[in-house]
């Protein structure tokens, strides 16, 4: 039986600041520049995918932010 392990990570503006609830940024959240020190969307999604990640599901939120859920293979 195929084991799965998942990942969530919420976008804002092309920026992904969460991935599994952890800060994705290299500012600490709250201080000037947080966001823009985040990782861009399509640069993430390329290193996603050449780690084994497939997104599976795209839950639009507010106009600009969204959540991706991915799964890959566990093992």
């Amino acid at each position: 039986m195929t084991r799965f392990e998942y990942l969530v990570v919420f976008v804002e503006d092309d920026r992904v600041l969460r991935a599994n609830g952890h800060w994705q940024g290299t500012t600490a959240e709250g201080e000037d520049g947080d966001r823009d020190s985040c990782p861009n969307l399509f640069e993430y999604l390329a290193d996603a995918g050449a780690q084994g990640w497939d997104m599976v599901a795209l839950d639009p939120e507010e106009t600009g932010t969204a959540r991706l859920f991915f799964k890959r293979a566990h093992g």
